[in-house]
């Protein structure tokens, strides 16, 4: 099961491959996420609300009063909440925010960066490396950040 962050959701419904999500057994996110995806202007909102209504979950996280400290403290409520419900259910958060993903570790939750779950769907079997190669530049395309070594790694990969 994952909880799966925004930017996630935006980057593969733009490259057509939100789909691949499919492989959990179970995919959440909160209504916050919900709202910043879905708005009308987003690219790949129609796909992602369509999702939502078929096989992506929507859950609510009630935060506490430290965790709502922590908002005033420059975290959004929508990268709150999505830590707060992978850590409550003890779920793999899945995002391409290197400042979601170490707070979310801080506070002992299992993260997967974009990249790790393509490589995961490699290695199952569940796409080709040819495949993953050219969602990874169909990705980057679209606007997502990769560190130079992580892309030369992808591209040595045989």
């Amino acid at each position: 099961m994952v909880v799966v962050d925004s930017c996630v959701l935006i980057l593969l419904s733009e490259v057509g491959k939100l789909s691949l999500l499919r492989y959990f057994k179970e995919v959440l996110i909160t209504p916050e996420i919900y709202k910043e995806t879905t708005e009308k202007d987003r690219p790949g909102a129609s796909e992602i609300e369509k999702a939502c209504k078929d096989w992506i979950g929507i859950e609510r996280v009630k935060l506490n009063k430290t965790e709502s400290i922590s908002e005033l403290n420059g975290m959004e409520r929508a990268d709150l909440s999505i830590i707060m419900l992978a850590k409550s259910r003890g779920d793999i958060l899945l995002s391409n925010s290197r400042t979601l993903i170490q707070i979310a570790k801080i506070k002992g939750v299992e993260c997967y960066w974009l990249t790790t779950f393509l490589l995961k769907l490699v290695k199952n079997g569940k796409i080709g490396k040819e495949d993953a190669k050219d969602i990874i530049f169909d990705l980057v395309e679209n606007g997502m950040r990769l560190r130079i070594e992580v892309y030369a790694a992808i591209l040595k990969k045989d």
